[in-house]
């Protein structure tokens, strides 16, 4: 069985590029009239890790972190 990733984003980073977005749509979200991207859930399965990582080292504002196992 696969270990769970948790993610996380920090607001006072996202400046709305929406990388993440195009890369992993199930995870995060722009909302109409946001001025930054939002989870949509907070931990991922360990076969998505590469696209988090590929949306993590997207984001310009480097505002996604990674953590193996469950968001504490």
């Amino acid at each position: 069985m696969s270990a769970n990733l948790s993610v996380s984003l920090d607001g006072t980073r996202c400046k709305s590029y929406g990388i993440c977005v195009s890369v992993m749509p199930d995870v995060f979200d722009t909302p109409p009239g946001s001025p930054t991207a939002v989870l949509l859930r907070d931990t991922v399965d360990a076969d998505e890790r590469e696209d988090l990582e590929e949306a993590a080292r997207g984001c310009p504002a480097q505002a996604i972190a990674l953590n193996s196992g469950p968001k504490p």
